[in-house]
């Protein structure tokens, strides 16, 4: 059910009994320290073209849009971003000017580049303006426990961290105004650079961007293209040739680099036969072309260029096709193909040499979109259907060999797939480096399956998954991922699959504080788990329904449940469960104010969690166990509680936890009428739960605030005191 810090956060949601309440901070505590942290300059632009044959006048509009920003801005009278957009259609080289153009002016940004491919016509769906600031906010360094959930907080830190900075930022591939306009900086002196091939209207109207429309190359700047990529003596000797290559590559850069590609591997062969082999070509696939065919100005080009190929590079073209993210790394690739990596790096470097394939990191490789609908129509004319569906079966087993690698890293405790060969361990933070480069595709994977007949695979990684988006965090995606993996099982009537998947689910929205939608899902996973009689899915469903109730108060209900799992737990010899459960228990208990009977609860917990050595919980039923024996007025006892639990969540790095440990620790000095000691514990708790951007930061502040006014109202006591009694002993006088 997760790692046990999702069950139990609910504790410190702001709708249970015991939460710190603070106020403002006074005294020594500088909170200045946070904003004033130097963050580093991204750079995240991809390689620029080799060879790139300037559009002159875009490139001098690009320019003396610089210009003006850096002339304006120093005058300090420039009130918005500058934004360009270019536009224009697949293949005519829009990427490539808005990459050579950036590479050209970056050292005159020095706060760094930002980058995303927005995927607006791929053939994965396009990134949401969310999943794109997610990305953004890590590059600037924002750790992941303090990227916003919602889309308004997630765009209103990006600007904020932009306010004051020189940074250039380049959105590729948009499919709408409204997917970029969340992820236009705030700042002035901020430079936005889009590409799409939509004019985006909207953002010309009502932001203000100048808008370049870039068309096929100009016959002469299609010959320079060639020159400087074939040679300019070959290419002037045979000018008809040229000419009528150009016409077949419809003048679009893309094409005119693959037949350039083509004809250097034969410095000898006169460019008429290449053109003889095009036009015969075209007139093969005439059969092929239909109308709005996005392939159908290129579909000649690539094809020659395809059946020049060595057949294990043809294969390994299309196949890499068949990947639904947006790149592939080579390790997948070698599954998809059934090759050694070694084998298959070849391939690919090969095909990234005639420029049928480009490289988007280490490692890793991308299909530009028109390439990668073509590479899937090879697949389906090539391929019989049976090794499609064997190449996508090996991709999706390697996604869940890795996948679950993850989640036995992540939890070590968790619940293990049935049926699924266990990985050898994974260290915790290769585990988490393979998933963030992977976190793209995962959810396209998870989604291709069903599509491609492999339900049970698919339901699996998205399972495999979750351990990964609940760690750093990734609502939308753990989310989007079991409701896919639902389609799955229920397609193939798994009853016990889909009754762990309602179970995580309820989990992910439980997380989110969204308590309907958690309710459903837990009553729907303990209905399914029930009717399969799958013990462990139903005490965790009668765990997650208790905890909904105790959030609403209802600790009657939450304690029926908490006892239900308890039993169902010992039943089964779950022991991790029943750990849980006893603090479930206890936690309700204390809610209804029976503080000794939560006291042996935790005790029962406690004794369970140090024999699974599972320190994270141990460090959490001490920080319960020390709020309940503040209600019991055992405030010596509570101190020392919560400031092991502080100590410990320190040691395992969860630095939230430590904060509300902290913030408990106040209140106990507090009670031992240590004020000094109580307003550090709680000043320390509030900057960290800033900087996690925590909602419970406001409740700390109202609690420092009480106790800051009543310092006041003591010492304005002892003033009034102090001036009556020098008046009395005037008086006296």
């Amino acid at each position: 059910m997760g790692d046990d810090r999702s069950r139990v956060d609910n504790d410190f949601s702001g709708r249970s009994g015991a939460v710190v309440q603070a106020g403002l901070i006074q005294g020594d505590v500088n909170l200045r320290t946070v904003t004033e942290t130097p963050l580093p300059s991204p750079r995240q632009l991809p390689p620029a073209t080799k060879g790139f044959i300037d559009r002159e006048v875009h490139i001098q509009q690009l320019d003396s849009l610089l210009d003006e920003v850096e002339l304006i801005t120093d005058k300090a009278r420039l009130p918005v971003v500058t934004i360009s957009t270019i536009s224009g259609s697949a293949g005519v080289g829009k990427t490539a000017l808005a990459v050579h153009w950036a590479h050209r002016v970056r050292e005159r940004f020095p706060d760094g580049d930002l980058y995303i491919n927005l995927r607006g016509y791929d053939a994965v769906p396009p990134l949401t303006p969310h999943e794109a600031l997610d990305g953004f906010l890590r590059a600037m360094d924002v750790p992941a426990e303090k990227v916003p959930r919602d889309l308004h907080d997630r765009t209103a830190l990006y600007r904020s961290l932009t306010t004051g900075r020189r940074m250039l930022i380049l959105l590729d591939n948009a499919a709408t105004a409204e997917q970029v306009r969340p992820l236009l900086p705030a700042a002035p002196s901020c430079m936005v650079i889009i590409t799409s091939r939509s004019r985006l209207s909207g953002l010309a109207v009502r932001d203000g961007a100048i808008r370049a429309v870039l068309d096929v190359l100009s016959r002469q700047d299609a010959t320079r293209l060639l020159r400087v990529t074939i040679g300019a003596e070959r290419v002037d000797r045979q000018p008809a040739s040229v000419a009528r290559l150009i016409a077949l590559c419809s003048h679009l850069p893309l094409a005119l680099r693959i037949v350039a590609d083509r004809a250097r591997l034969d410095e000898e062969r006169p460019l008429g036969e290449l053109v003889e082999e095009l036009a015969a070509e075209e007139s093969r696939l005439d059969a092929l072309a239909v109308e709005d065919d996005d392939l159908s100005a290129v579909r000649t080009v690539f094809s020659w260029s395809y059946q020049a190929l060595r057949a294990e590079m043809a294969r390994m073209f299309r196949l890499v096709g068949l990947h639904p993210g947006a790149d592939v790394a080579l390790d997948a690739a070698a599954r998809l193909a059934g090759l050694a990596p070694s084998v298959a790096r070849r391939h690919l470097e090969s095909l990234v040499g005639l420029h049928l394939l480009t490289r988007s990191g280490p490692h890793r490789f991308r299909l530009h979109d028109l390439l990668r609908l073509y590479a899937m129509e090879r697949a389906t004319l090539d391929e019989s259907p049976e090794a499609v569906h064997a190449a996508r079966e090996r991709l999706l087993r390697w996604y869940l060999h890795h996948t679950y690698a993850a989640y036995r890293a992540i939890l070590p405790q968790g619940r293990p797939l049935p049926g699924v060969e266990v990985p050898p361990d994974a260290t915790l933070d290769d585990a988490l480096r393979w998933c963030e480069h992977e976190r793209l595709n995962l959810l396209d994977v998870i989604r291709a399956a069903p599509e491609w007949g492999h339900h049970r695979l698919g339901w699996q990684i998205a399972l495999a998954s979750m351990a990964f988006f609940e760690r750093r965090s990734y609502w939308k995606a753990w989310i989007d991922s079991h409701l896919a993996g639902l389609v799955c099982a229920r397609h193939l009537g798994d009853r016990r699959a889909e009754g762990w998947l309602l179970l995580s689910l309820g989990d992910a929205w439980w997380d989110r504080g969204d308590l309907d939608e958690a309710r459903r899902c837990y009553a729907g996973s303990l209905d399914a788990a029930q009717d399969v009689g799958d013990a462990w899915t139903t005490g965790y469903a009668l765990r997650g329904c208790g905890l909904v109730d105790e959030d609403r108060g209802d600790f009657a209900e939450a304690t029926r449940y908490a006892r239900e799992a308890l039993l169902t737990f010992r039943r089964l010899g779950e022991e991790r469960g029943t750990g849980l459960a006893l603090m479930s228990l206890g936690n309700a208990q204390r809610g209804a104010g029976r503080f000794a009977e939560a006291l042996v609860a935790y005790d029962d917990a406690m004794t369970v969690f140090e024999r699974l050595r599972n320190r994270w919980s141990q460090a959490l039923v001490a920080l319960h166990r020390g709020q309940t024996l503040l209600h019991t007025g055992e405030h010596a006892p509570a101190l020392a509680a919560v400031t092991s639990a502080a100590a410990l969540f320190r040691e395992l790095g969860d630095r939230r936890h430590a904060a509300l440990a902290r913030a408990y620790e106040g209140d106990a000095h507090l009670r031992l009428h240590q004020p000094h000691a109580a307003r550090k514990a709680l000043a320390e708790a509030l900057l960290t739960l800033l900087e996690l951007d925590d909602p419970l930061a406001a409740d700390v502040q109202r609690r420092l605030a009480a106790l800051d006014h009543a310092h006041d109202d003591l010492h304005a006591h002892d003033d009034t005191a102090a001036a009556t009694d020098q008046q009395g002993e005037q008086d006296d006088g």
